[in-house]
């Protein structure tokens, strides 16, 4: 007695293939209607002929899909004459035919400019809100005190360089400008450098005419901060700390992070003349 007939396992691969087949039946002609197709169920029939067939109402994303699955059929048939049809052939088919997304990694990082672009200068005379003047004193240091009379002439004024806010960092509602702090008539400018402990503000001979490389001379900047009648200037080097006077005559200016305790930190500019 014959033995009876056991179906071969199918593959999840021949299923996807039968599906395949017995869904596509387009045709390309335009002039035609479309041509039915007998497809059989063995991967054999894939020796039917693949037609499209172009319509009006078709939209793109369908197009592209019943492009995908001719070419598809397209693979299948060439594999299927050679050989079995295996897994790694319907890898290899969804490789070609489905797009393929790359993905590079770069260890960059984005340097910000640091370079501070030269707007012009002003000429300013400064005093806290207490009215006391700067005045030089020798070797290189700055005091605050009253300066009244014949001694008025012993004020020091400031040559403010102004500079464009960097790219990011423009800031038209808080009013901050970078700026840097020369004594007119000297090559001396304000800085803003750490002595190991804190932050401390001292004169340095320097050419600062035109632009400031941030990298190597932030220390000279400030941010000068508007507020109402009165400024304030930040130290662009040490975020935090700002020029101040003491409230007593006759002392150092210096830089202080306390703002509004002791040390006074607002100043009154009024544009020189001469």
């Amino acid at each position: 007695m014959p033995s009876p007939l056991v179906p071969e396992p199918v593959t999840a691969v021949e299923s996807l293939l039968r599906g395949i087949t017995g869904f596509v039946c387009l045709s390309l002609s335009s002039d035609q209607g479309p041509s039915p197709c007998s497809l059989s169920q063995s991967l054999s029939a894939c020796d039917v002929g693949i037609q499209l067939q172009f319509t009006e109402q078709t939209s793109r994303q369908v197009f592209r899909r019943s492009v995908v699955l001719v070419v598809a059929i397209e693979k299948m048939k060439k594999a299927s004459k050679a050989r079995p049809f295996t897994d790694d052939d319907l890898r290899s088919i969804f490789d070609t035919v489905f797009e393929t997304i790359s993905f590079e990694r770069h260890n960059v990082t984005h340097a910000v400019d640091s370079i501070y672009r030269y707007f012009r200068s002003i000429s300013y005379e400064i005093r806290d809100t207490d009215q006391k003047c700067f005045k030089l004193e020798a070797p290189a240091q700055l005091v605050a005190m009253h300066l009244q009379g014949p001694n008025i002439r012993h004020q020091v004024k400031l040559n403010m360089a102004l500079y464009r806010p960097k790219s990011g960092t423009s800031n038209q509602g808080s009013m901050r400008f970078p700026v840097a702090l020369g004594i007119k008539g000297r090559s001396l400018y304000l800085s803003c450098v750490h002595n190991g402990k804190q932050p401390v503000l001292q004169l340095e001979e320097a050419d600062i005419l035109k632009d400031v490389d941030g990298a190597k001379l932030e220390r000279f900047i400030f941010y000068k901060v508007e507020n109402e009648s009165t400024a304030q200037f930040e130290s662009a080097a040490h975020h935090g700390w700002y020029i101040c006077t003491s409230p007593q005559n006759n002392q150092p200016v210096s830089v202080t992070n306390r703002l509004g305790e002791v040390f006074i930190t607002n100043y009154f500019l009024t544009q020189s003349k001469r």
